[in-house]
């Protein structure tokens, strides 16, 4: 019984916290967000891009 007392205690200080949970998932939520806007920069932009090109040359 002894030593199953002394492998949990061993565990316990390594277990994340709530915080650090919740703080892990804002920074992963974060770091999503600023792909998807990324993505959709680059998409507005060729596609005005794109657009722009087709409506000059298709004169």
């Amino acid at each position: 019984m002894e030593i199953r007392l002394a492998k949990l205690e061993a565990i316990v200080p390594t277990l994340a916290t709530k915080e650090d949970l919740q703080r892990d998932l804002n920074t992963q939520t974060w770091t999503i967000i600023r792909w998807v806007t990324g993505v959709l920069i680059a998409t507005t932009t060729a596609t005005t891009a794109t657009t722009y090109l087709i409506a000059t040359f298709t004169k």
